[in-house]
């Protein structure tokens, strides 16, 4: 899939630049101007999360969401960070009917909703002053929710109404990321990444979740 190729070659190119500057030093001899020990930060990003459809398991679907998120400097390449993840909603329709049984299901509609709370392990190597790389591994704690609308006739009855049907998932799932960011100046800078992991449907079968954001940080000094 797009998603894991694009994950992929961003990784890759992190790595690279790691090997690059492990001696402490960067790209054209720059410090790399990074948050020192003991900085404590927070942001907010908005984006793309991309996975299957829920009706349509070959298509891809995306809503537009954002997350807020804080974080601590541990060491010099290494901080820990948790957020808030809103991956707001995706909605879908299929026209004509399915038979299923005794019943005729006739043009459905689809609404899912997603949300998590996300903790991580973040390394970022500096690249050149003020810029830095960074990789992010950890967990995520996820929640969907689906609601299906249809129009339901009882083939048998001829008797038809509009049924409303409402599921709930949650789970765990490994957390990946890749990402650069840009300090602006002493407390603001901006930053963009890619974040990957796998959901359940209620049938407990996986789907890639991929979310692609850019936002704002600030902090301390």
């Amino acid at each position: 899939m797009k998603k894991i190729s694009m994950f992929s070659l961003l990784s890759a190119a992190m790595l690279t630049a790691g090997s690059a500057f492990a001696g402490g030093g960067a790209l054209l001899g720059g410090s790399g101007g990074g948050m020192e020990v003991g900085t404590m930060y927070g942001g907010a990003s908005v984006g793309k999360a991309t996975t299957d459809c829920m009706m349509k398991d070959e298509n891809e679907c995306s809503s537009t969401g954002f997350k807020v998120y804080g974080g601590y400097k541990v060491a010099d390449m290494l901080a820990i960070e948790g957020g808030y993840y809103n991956l707001g909603s995706m909605e879908e329709s299929i026209k004509g009917s399915t038979v299923q049984g005794q019943y005729t299901i006739t043009d459905p509609q689809a609404e899912g909703k997603a949300n998590g709370f996300g903790l991580a392990a973040v390394a970022s190597v500096p690249v050149v002053d003020n810029f830095e790389v960074f990789g992010k591994a950890g967990a995520m704690f996820w929640k969907s929710e689906a609601t299906v609308k249809a129009t339901v006739t009882n083939t048998n009855s001829g008797q038809s109404a509009v049924a409303t049907d409402i599921a709930e998932k949650d789970g765990t799932s490994l957390l990946l990321g890749v990402g650069a960011s840009y300090k602006v100046n002493e407390n603001w800078g901006v930053r963009g990444e890619y974040e990957h992991f796998k959901r359940q449907d209620l049938n407990d079968q996986d789907h890639d979740v991929g979310v692609m954001s850019v936002g704002a940080t600030f902090s301390t000094l």
